[in-house]
C-alpha cells in the first residue's frame, strides 16, 4: 500500500470528533485499497473535520485521474473530476470506487453551448449517469476520460 500523507495528526481516541460511521467507511476504503494494490496509485492523503473525512487517491503519473472520496455521516460523495456522485450507501460508494480504480469507468465530456458529461462503465453503450451543466465554450469538442490506477 502506498504511503499515507495526513493533513492533520491522526485521531486519538474519541477526541478526534469523527463519528463511528465515518470511521467505518475509512476503514473499509483502506481495506479496499490494500486488497486491490493498484500499480499507479500514488500517495493517499486523508483529512477530516466537521463530521466528514476527505480521502484523495492520487494517480502516480496523471494528476487529472485523481479520485476523491468524501465520507460524511449520511452521505458519501465520490469525485472523479469534473464529475461527482453522491451515495447514501457507503457500500455502494466503495463498489464504485473499486470500479473507478480498476479502470472500468469512462467519462465523455461534450462541450458546446451546454456541457454534457456521460459516465459509462464496462464499455457499455448506454451511460449510467448523464449531467448537463451551463458551461459554454466557443470551440465545440468531445473528450473521453478514463479513470483508474491500472
Amino acid at each position: 500500500m502506498p504511503p499515507v500523507a495526513r493533513s492533520e495528526p491522526p485521531p486519538v481516541g474519541d477526541s478526534a470528533g469523527m463519528s463511528a460511521g465515518v470511521r467505518a467507511v475509512l476503514m473499509a476504503l483502506d481495506e479496499l485499497v490494500a486488497e486491490r494494490a493498484w500499480p499507479d496509485l500514488g500517495p493517499v492523503s486523508v483529512g477530516h473535520g466537521s463530521g466528514a473525512a476527505l480521502v484523495r487517491l492520487e494517480h502516480r503519473r496523471e494528476p487529472g485521474r485523481t479520485i476523491e472520496v468524501e465520507a460524511g455521516e449520511r452521505r458519501t460523495v465520490v469525485r472523479y473530476p469534473p464529475e461527482e456522485i453522491g451515495f447514501t450507501s457507503p457500500e455502494e460508494a466503495l463498489r464504485f470506487v473499486a470500479m473507478l480504480g480498476d479502470g472500468r469507468v469512462e467519462l465523455e465530456v461534450r462541450r458546446a453551448a451546454w456541457t454534457t458529461m456521460c459516465s459509462y462503465r464496462d464499455g457499455l453503450t448506454l451511460p449510467f449517469r448523464r449531467t448537463r451543466m451551463p458551461w459554454p465554450t466557443l470551440r465545440a469538442r468531445t473528450e473521453r476520460l478514463r479513470f483508474g490506477f491500472v
